[in-house]
């Protein structure tokens, strides 16, 4: 239960710092045209606090389903485990999406309704196979960094903060692409309140494959990966 209310306050926390408001701080900054390294070093903040805090409070900082599932697939987690976590996942990105549209609505008011502010957007979003390959490589290295955190002897802040950098690159690299979303959960449950809240014609649900299952994919290759490596590594 623990465990659970830590998943749950953490995607609350990253997604109601993430959503709407590098978007916002983007615009204002460059009203020409959005900064990638802004969006991703306004991400990696974004996950590096609930990271934090939930680490040394809850002792858990999965906010992704793809995570919690690669967690089950090692036996490090019961399957009634992850499928409590991913509830939790979608609870909490559900509340942080009411959270961002009471907090910034005069804002939004102010804007062009744009899907970027909840969901992934991409620079081409008929470009399905190249969207779905960063998704995919995103994810994959997301993967293998939380499969390679087991064999670091390090700190807990200190792998939290590595991860957290990785994912600031990652980002920095991705979101002009496919607007990097490497989780599920960030993404369609985002979507779907904008669907439900806004307009259900600008919410682009075809597209909305790529970022649910590059994930899934990137995530069975970064298993997959992990693997076949330490079963190497301790071979040799």
């Amino acid at each position: 239960m623990k465990l659970l209310l830590g998943e749950f306050i953490g995607t609350y926390i990253m997604l109601s710092l993430g959503l709407v408001t590098s978007v916002i701080i983007n615009y204002f900054l460059f009203p020409k045209g959005q900064n990638r390294f802004i969006t991703g070093f306004y991400w990696g903040i974004s996950i590096l606090l609930p990271s934090l805090l939930t680490t040394f409070f809850f002792g858990t900082a999965e906010y992704n389903p793809v995570v919690s599932l690669t967690l089950a697939v090692n036996h490090q987690i019961h399957w009634w485990l992850m499928i409590g976590e991913v509830i939790t996942q979608i609870l909490g990105a559900w509340l942080a999406s009411l959270t961002v549209k009471a907090v910034w609505s005069k804002w939004l008011a102010s804007l062009p309704l744009n899907l970027n502010f909840y969901a992934t957007v991409p620079r081409d979003v008929n470009n399905w196979k190249r969207n779905f390959k960063w998704e995919i490589i995103g994810t994959f290295l997301i993967i293998v960094n939380t499969e390679m955190q087991n064999d670091i002897n390090a700190q807990w802040w200190i792998k939290t903060l590595f991860s957290s950098l990785l994912m600031m690159i990652i980002i920095s690299i991705v979101a002009p692409i496919t607007g990097a979303a490497f989780n599920p959960t960030r993404d369609l449950v985002p979507r779907f309140f904008f669907s439900r809240t806004y307009d259900k014609r600008l919410s682009q649900w075809r597209y909305a494959v790529v970022p649910f299952l590059g994930p899934i994919i990137g995530a069975i290759l970064g298993i997959i990966f992990s693997v076949i490596f330490s079963h190497l590594v301790y071979k040799s």
